[in-house]
């Protein structure tokens, strides 16, 4: 690679690492190109996009990032590094994906380094892995939210409206008594 298509790639890496709100470096080294092919088929079909990079141009993106929160990816970063990267927040879904991945090839790999989501980092292993794909994203903690208040408001609707219906039952009671 020439200085100058460094340059482009470090841009890049700079960009993504600046841009999106789920990052995830993970290992896939010792998958065939079948297995890595159905990886990247079944993050896309997410909005997932996933990038081999080299460590140390990773390194220098990072450095050149003017946010330092991603300092502590340094001490992972050997060996095979793959970047997924997504703007949605989508830190579950990966996960599910590299966990039934496992399950389907019945291989460990790709081995979780480190993910970045919801504004927390999650290292290595499937100790993590396991936290992320039960990690609930903000709609989903807002829908949980509506859902429990809209129970609550229905009782107590319902509950004034039977009260309400025996207050006037007992009216109309009342005034045809009288007369």
């Amino acid at each position: 690679m020439n200085k100058e298509n460094k340059k482009k790639e470090l841009l890049k890496l700079v960009y993504i690492l600046s841009n999106n709100e789920t990052i995830y470096l993970i290992d896939i080294s010792n998958l065939n190109s079948n297995q890595v092919s159905i990886l990247r088929k079944n993050f896309h079909k997410h909005s997932i996009k996933m990038r081999i990079v080299k460590n140390t141009l990773l390194k220098k993106a990072i450095n050149k990032t003017k946010n330092q929160k991603f300092d502590s990816f340094f001490s992972i970063l050997n060996g095979n590094t793959t970047l997924l990267f997504s703007n949605f927040n989508v830190a579950n879904i990966a996960s599910k994906i590299i966990k039934d991945f496992h399950i389907q090839e019945q291989t460990d790999k790709p081995y979780l380094k480190v993910a970045y989501a919801q504004e927390s980092f999650y290292f290595g292993g499937n100790k993590d892995l396991n936290v992320l794909i039960h990690l609930k994203s903000k709609e989903d903690i807002i829908i949980e939210i509506f859902n429990t208040l809209q129970f609550s408001i229905k009782d107590v609707i319902s509950s004034f409206m039977d009260s309400t219906k025996y207050k006037i039952c007992g009216l109309l009671e009342a005034l045809s008594s009288k007369k």
